[in-house]
């Protein structure tokens, strides 16, 4: 084994604290990821690195981890509210993107139109798990339609931008792979019903030996790997549909998708319900692990060298971030959802700002330079460059930009799910004590062995524990807000006394007063009403 992979272990120590990091302070985790990258390229010969790892593999596992996560944590009941938007977005919206990226990218950079749709096509997933912390750690909740809407189009189209860059357009670049139009279509199809034919075989497979191990390390082992057994498969049948001239025929990504929609519902494909808990904390934990390396990665492969004897390259980096996430993604997602009547001017410009790129594009840039490589498309050291280079420079500016003010955004257009999380979390506790106490009736009647009652009386009781230590916490950061906020308004009203003070004896002009009177009365206005909200239990 090379000396260099076991930097490896160091790699995901230093990544899981970096993302830590960036949870405390409330950005997104995967801009000090790529940073670390940048710094350890500097450090460590980069070829020889990166050719023991096998950078291909990790995207396509990274892929495989993040979807079958995806899938399994998917809320269908939440989906049905909008499930129209949602496939219309993930198939139609990721087509569009691409097309409108590609098209203005070739019209103002001046760049060949394959390369331009191949960079389009890479930028067009969303990936809003990042998105999604920052919003967490932020207090903030969006709507229910829209956070629906976000999530089931991230799992959906991540596996199609997959089979789109895979089968349609990496042969504009590598012509050897290049089809005929009949022959794409044929082959896009192929790749969904495979996917949809191996995902359920596998699920079905899979949740089968869940029953019959029943272990928690067998529950953990199994559901780490079925996401590489899902994708292995996808990518066999695709190496063998190769050989009959179908090329691009790529079911893995898909596969991984619904092997994880249907193990989370797999009482409608005939079996008894899978241990739903265990195995998303199980994949919650791999998944992190493979975007900890891939965003890494990313920033360890790019070439700044590159980068800085080719300042057109920054510029038209710049110049595509503001094209994809301005032009591409809302033209994408206004056209698509324009249907949709329950939706609103508001709720369309959330949606198509808060699509943040990340995991997926870092993974399929690997994917496509790979695959350019490996066909030594002409120029293909230049080609690879850059596009890691744009695609770097559009996820860090999409992250920047998109992922630090959506949170903000979401309040100003009123998108955010008004909730009382102490009301949540009491009711959670009260129906948890309502549990003990019927576990104690049914002791106290025989009708349970002390053994297990006494294992599950505390385990209820520990859970009660922490649900009113969560409640007491809450109650007093609330009350501490409150009391900051209390003494905020009685700070500008001393000032706005003294203002009129200062104004009634003659000290202050009439401009200079209602100028300062109105800046600090707007102050007051805006302290109360986040006072009256906090008050109601509301995110501020």
């Amino acid at each position: 084994m090379a000396a260099e992979q076991y930097l490896f272990v160091g790699i995901l120590i230093m990544g899981a604290g970096l993302a830590k990091f960036a949870e405390e302070y409330r950005f997104p985790y995967p801009i000090p990821l790529i940073i670390s990258g940048i710094i350890l390229a500097q450090v460590f010969p980069q070829q020889g690195f990166v050719d023991s790892i096998g950078i291909e593999f990790i995207a396509q596992l990274t892929l495989a981890a993040v979807l079958f996560y995806a899938g399994l944590t998917l809320n269908i009941k939440e989906l049905r509210l909008s499930i129209k938007s949602v496939l219309l977005l993930a198939t139609l919206g990721v087509l569009l993107t691409s097309v409108i990226a590609g098209l203005t990218i070739t019209l103002i950079i001046g760049s060949s139109m394959a390369f331009a749709l191949l960079i389009g096509a890479i930028l067009s997933p969303t990936d809003p798990a990042a998105l999604f912390s920052v919003l967490e750690s932020g207090g903030v909740t969006v709507k229910r339609k829209l956070f629906a809407i976000l999530e089931g189009e991230a799992v959906f189209n991540d596996a199609t931008s997959v089979v789109l860059v895979l089968t349609v357009f990496v042969p504009l670049v590598v012509l050897s792979l290049q089809q005929t139009l009949g022959f794409i279509i044929l082959e896009f199809a192929l790749s969904m019903g495979l996917g949809v034919l191996i995902g359920y075989t596998v699920a079905y497979g899979i949740g089968w030996l869940l029953h019959i191990t029943g272990e928690d390390t067998s529950i953990a082992i199994l559901t780490a790997a079925t996401p590489i057994l899902a994708y292995g498969i996808g990518e066999a049948i695709s190496l063998f549909l190769e050989g009959a001239n179908l090329p691009g025929v790529h079911p893995g990504a898909l596969a991984c998708v619904f092997t994880g929609i249907f193990m989370a519902n797999a009482k409608k494909i005939g079996l008894d319900i899978l241990p739903q808990k265990s195995m998303r904390g199980v994949m919650k934990n791999v998944s992190f692990a493979f975007e900890i390396v891939i965003f890494i990665l990313l920033g360890f492969t790019l070439d700044t060298a590159f980068l800085v004897s080719n300042p057109g390259t920054v510029i038209s980096g710049i110049i595509v971030a503001f094209l994809v996430i301005f032009v591409a993604r809302p033209a994408s997602v206004f056209l698509v959802t324009s249907a949709d009547r329950s939706m609103g001017v508001r709720d369309r410009f959330f949606v198509s700002w808060a699509g943040v790129k990340g995991v997926a594009s870092a993974a399929l840039a690997a994917i496509a330079i790979s695959v350019i490589t490996n066909y030594q498309v002409d120029g293909y050291i230049e080609l690879g460059n850059q596009i890691n280079s744009i695609v770097f420079i559009v996820l860090m500016i999409s992250l920047v930009l998109q992922g630090l003010t959506t949170p903000r955004l979401a309040t100003r257009l009123d998108c955010v799910e008004e909730a009382d999380l102490a009301e949540e979390i009491s009711a959670h506790r009260n129906a948890t004590r309502h549990a003990l106490l019927q576990i104690v009736d049914l002791y106290t009647e025989g009708k349970m062995p002390e053994d297990l009652y006494l294992r599950m009386k505390a385990e209820l009781e520990e859970e009660i524990f922490t649900l009113e230590d969560e409640l007491r916490k809450l109650v007093t950061d609330r009350r501490a807000r409150e009391q900051e906020l209390e003494v905020r308004e009685m700070v500008f009203t001393y000032k706005l006394n003294y203002l009129q003070g200062e104004y009634e004896r003659g000290r202050l002009s009439d401009i200079a007063y209602d100028d300062e009177k109105r800046e600090i009365e707007a102050e007051i206005e805006d302290i109360m009403m986040k006072l009256k909200l906090t008050r109601e239990g509301k995110n501020v």
